[in-house]
């Protein structure tokens, strides 16, 4: 009766919506390595099928392990992630000067990827029994530490794009738990201005003339809309002090954190997203060369394993962090176009799972795990237009990657099992 129960209730339609990205993957992977007789690219075809295998592997076991389980062992989930990533920190593989990698049998993980389903577990069980708000600072205190620990981890590797994951996934996740939209605007507002006091170092970089006062206007902009926003609003007044004090500590602490924090090759990644033709033959190649592709597709592309960029190696990463450029290329604006359509369909077909569940830890692991899976897919494609800085994020389903595709299928396993999963506990 139980095995008819989860047939009836599973999402089909989900399923074979991820299995066609999958499989429309996997031939985007060939097209960009088959050129590729000899050395590392050789067999990533190959092994991308494999792990596809393994990914719908992961999908049916996860759906078949009751809901209750995860519930009760969401803390000793995130407590192994965090033993992988203290491993990584000593003992890790470190390539293209990023120790992110451990090997298991022969086989290379990064277990910043498994991290972030343990952080989405942890932090799950945790709201589910607390609500969260800023009129309560200190609901916000476990929260923090969960998010903080590995944060700290994964950006010591160095791992900026994947950290970042871990802060944006918990914002749908407090929201969810009982935050008003316009407490996260306060929540985030220090990020904001981080990045706009940040644009004077950024415009300077590599010269030796001060931007001047001009430089701080963004900022200032910003930080007058902030208050007018308090004044009106009315928020509790050591709410208004707290927004202001830390808002005006992120904008003088801008220039120690690019100076003490940022490496050298962050930093470019940054110069380059806004300027790729200040650097076209170092840090903006990867920009330029990605726009190139994407544009030279125009409307059908030029048809499948006939790109210019893809044959002739031009764009660097094609098959991980670029494929969506491969896309583009090969199949133009209507190969975009469809891709993203199943993307939508993923990402409203997922949440539409929460309307149905009443249990509360249920409706969060699905909101952070769409979260997760939806800022994939946005940096990644706004990487490969130029509207984002390079951060190194792939394209769930599409990428290349062993961890990567495991991870995604586990989230995806996640979301299958709410709809077929026990509620009552």
């Amino acid at each position: 009766m139980n095995y008819l129960y989860k047939k009836h209730h599973f999402d089909f339609s989900l399923f074979f919506a991820a299995l066609l990205l999958w499989v429309s993957g996997a031939f985007l992977v060939y097209s960009a390595t088959h050129i590729h007789t000899t050395g590392q690219l050789a067999g990533v075809f190959k092994s991308q099928l494999v792990w596809m295998f393994l990914g719908v592997v992961v999908i049916l076991v996860v759906v078949s392990i009751p809901t209750r389980f995860y519930y009760h062992f969401s803390y000793v989930i995130y407590g192994f992630s965090l033993l992988l990533l203290l491993y990584v920190i000593f003992t890790g593989i470190v390539s293209k000067g990023a120790g992110r990698w451990i090997a298991i049998g022969g086989i290379r993980l990064q277990p910043s990827e498994f991290a972030k389903i343990g952080l989405l577990f942890a932090l799950a069980h945790y709201l589910s029994k607390n609500p969260i708000s800023l009129m309560r600072i200190s609901s916000f205190i476990m929260p923090g530490i969960l998010i903080i620990v590995p944060f700290l981890m994964v950006l010591k590797q160095p791992d900026l794009g994947t950290a970042l994951v871990f802060c944006v996934m918990s914002l749908p996740m407090f929201y969810w738990a009982g935050m008003s939209l316009l407490e996260i605007v306060f929540a985030i507002s220090p990020g904001f201005s981080i990045v706009l006091s940040a644009i004077p170092l950024i415009v300077a970089y590599g010269t030796t003339e001060a931007v001047g006062i001009g430089g701080a206007i963004p900022w200032g902009i910003f930080f007058i809309v902030l208050c007018l926003t308090l004044y009106f609003t009315r928020p509790p007044t050591f709410l208004i002090i707290a927004v202001i004090a830390l808002n005006l500590l992120a904008a003088t602490s801008t220039t120690i954190l690019w100076n003490s924090f940022l490496k050298d090759y962050q930093k470019v990644r940054i110069i380059s997203f806004i300027n790729p033709q200040a650097d076209p033959k170092g840090a903006g190649y990867q920009v330029i060369q990605s726009k190139v592709a994407i544009g030279s597709g125009h409307i059908f592309g030029k048809g499948y394993l006939q790109g210019t960029q893809t044959r002739l190696s031009y764009l660097p990463e094609q098959h991980t962090d670029f494929i969506f450029s491969v896309l583009g290329e090969q199949f133009g604006l209507i190969g975009c176009i469809a891709i993203l359509m199943l993307f939508l369909f993923i990402l409203i077909r997922s949440l539409t799972a929460t309307h149905s569940i009443r249990n509360r830890f249920i409706n969060l692991f699905v909101v952070g795990a769409v979260s997760i899976i939806g800022f994939h897919i946005f940096v990644n494609i706004a990487m490969t237009i130029g509207i984002m800085p390079v951060t190194g994020l792939p394209l769930p389903f599409l990428s290349y990657g062993g961890s990567f595709t495991i991870t995604v299928a586990a989230l995806l396993g996640l979301i299958l099992n709410a709809k077929v999963g026990n509620q009552d506990f």
